[in-house]
């Protein structure tokens, strides 16, 4: 063992059990089937899981609509379903988001934010409130916007990086130093057009920055889901480069693997998942932190199976957020921003995290 290892690792600990991508698909399954059921089921009005689980399946053309009370069918298919899958959808790309960013930098406490999507889809999405552009877009204003400005953020990113030319260790830290930078810049763009609307524009654009999943309909999920699904399959297919990075550049070339361009096509895939995100929702905190950090914990460093449980890992706990959320506004009958809970249970477990590192040298990485 390398004198790193042992330092990476508490006194007396034991290395987390190996646990096959087929059984973590068929555990995730269930999780999210469970969850599902009965987060649908709660809110303002209650819905036994029995009468969830028929509605889902008159939906799906199985169980014939007579066979559910009306009021259920709507509810359930029409009103709560749509935010549940949206909040499933979410929570797996900032989970994957976040388990590619903290491959890629060999850092943990890496999150989707250090690439400046957030201040990226931010300007955009402000762009959409304060000018008339997106007028003809209707619906789709606000997501397109933000979507376009994510992908300008991490676009001058990767180009700043490219043309410093830097080479194997030293391209991590220009991705960070140039991110710093660009979400500095967008940030700035921010507040001078913040300075120069109105007031119900920046009511609208800091309601967008607290993020939630209220009044989510099927077309929000319709529009981020192929493109989550799409970099959340690549991402899982290229996982394993991500283990052979962790052996150094050298190592990975004799190997097979290219460091700047797997790097460059992860960030891009984890980019695409986090802007489909954000666009929809507003940014939400910590997922793509804590997920891929707990589950790291749980199953181990190897980057399939953490990309795997974190899709179902990243969805049931946004959805629970959401739940409390929702439990929260059906006692006191005020609706909540799920970023609000994220941050809430994200704060304190980054802080622990931090003097955890402290007291242990690093042994939480």
């Amino acid at each position: 063992m390398s004198r790193r290892t042992r330092k990476l690792r508490t006194p007396g600990a034991q290395a987390p059990r190996r646990i096959p991508v087929a059984t973590l698909v068929g555990m995730g399954t269930v999780a999210v089937l469970v969850a599902v059921v009965f987060a649908t089921g709660i809110g303002t009005v209650y819905v036994p899981p029995l009468e969830v689980l028929n509605a889902i399946l008159a939906g799906l053309g199985i169980l014939p609509s007579s066979a559910v009370a009306p009021t259920d069918l709507t509810i359930v298919l029409s009103l709560r379903l749509p935010r549940v899958a949206m909040a499933l959808v979410a929570g797996a790309g900032l989970a994957l988001s976040g388990t590619v960013l903290q491959g890629v930098f060999r850092n943990p406490l890496a999150d989707p934010g250090i690439l400046g999507v957030t201040t990226g889809a931010g300007l955009g999405a402000l762009l959409a409130i304060v000018t008339p552009y997106g007028k003809p877009l209707g619906f789709f204003a606000l997501p397109v916007f933000a979507f376009v400005g994510a992908l300008l953020a991490v676009g001058i990113i990767l180009a700043v990086s490219f043309a410093a030319g830097g080479q194997g260790r030293g391209d991590t830290v220009t991705l960070i130093m140039s991110g710093m930078a660009t979400s500095a810049i967008f940030a700035a763009l921010i507040s001078l057009t913040v300075m120069l609307s109105n007031q119900y524009q920046v009511t609208s654009y800091v309601f967008w920055t607290m993020g939630g999943l209220a009044n989510r309909r099927w077309e929000h999920v319709l529009v981020s889901l192929p493109i989550v699904a799409v970099s959340g399959a690549y991402i899982v297919l290229r996982a394993r480069d991500l283990d052979i990075l962790l052996l150094g550049d050298e190592q990975a070339r004799s190997l097979g693997v290219h460091p700047t361009s797997t790097r460059v096509s992860l960030l891009a895939a984890a980019t695409f998942c986090t802007a489909a995100v954000v666009a929809m929702i507003g940014p939400i905190g910590f997922v793509g932190l804590i997920v891929p950090h707990i589950l790291r914990l749980l199953i181990g460093p190897a980057h399939r199976p953490l990309a795997v449980a974190g899709i179902f890992g990243g969805g049931v706990f946004l959805l629970l957020c959401d739940l409390l959320v929702r439990i929260g506004a059906r006692t006191s009958g005020g609706d909540v921003s799920v970023g609000v809970v994220t941050a809430l249970i994200g704060g304190p477990y980054f802080l622990f995290l931090l003097l955890r590192s402290g007291k242990g040298k690093g042994a939480f990485l």
